[in-house]
């Protein structure tokens, strides 16, 4: 059975010639449409996370929950929730300052983009559309990410890394967030 076997390909050979660089560009080719395609679609999170947090899928596979990330932070803005990194900016903000990211140690937090996955939204108590004066949140946004053009408020998703320091600078409250798509870095250059 194995004469068989090589006459087989022995015949098919005969009728198709490939080349090395042939058979090489075709291995490669299918390898790069699906390294583009990866790196150009964006993922939407389920939750705020820590920024560079990898997309939802690959998360649950590397993050071990060790909580060694939570442990990094010094702002106190991560917590370990059902074993994964959760961002919470309700009382403070992230200074995106990469400790949670050197600090762990399955790559779990290797993503090249740095947005948390969520954008602020402005409510009606906001000091500007009750009083028409208030300008805190878009004087500490570090992003410079809010345009105070219309009388509310508005984020500009594509400055915004979702820190949260516009939601801690509120005097009124008035900032909740939504989570967005988040594009890879690699696919806007």
């Amino acid at each position: 059975m194995a004469e068989k076997s090589e006459k087989y390909y022995q015949a098919v050979m005969e009728h198709k010639q490939i080349s090395r660089r042939g058979l090489f560009r075709g291995l490669l080719s299918g390898a790069q449409k699906t390294h583009q395609q990866a790196v150009i679609e964006s993922f939407t999170r389920l939750v705020a996370r820590p920024p560079s947090a990898v997309d939802e899928s690959s998360l649950s596979k590397l993050c071990d929950g060790c909580g060694l990330c939570e442990q990094a932070c010094p702002q106190h803005v991560i917590s370990m929730i059902a074993g994964k990194p959760e961002l919470h900016l309700d009382c403070n903000f992230c200074t995106h300052c990469g400790e949670c990211q050197r600090a762990c140690p399955t790559l779990a937090l290797s993503n090249n983009c740095a947005s948390t996955g969520v954008i602020p939204e402005f409510s009606s108590a906001c000091r500007r559309l009750l009083y028409g004066y208030c300008d805190m949140c878009a004087e500490e946004c570090p992003q410079q990410a809010i345009s105070l053009e219309e009388k509310r408020p508005s984020a500009l998703s594509d400055k915004c890394n979702g820190c949260g320091q516009c939601r801690t600078a509120c005097p009124m409250g008035a900032i909740s967030y939504t989570l967005h798509p988040i594009i890879p870095i690699t696919a806007i250059e």
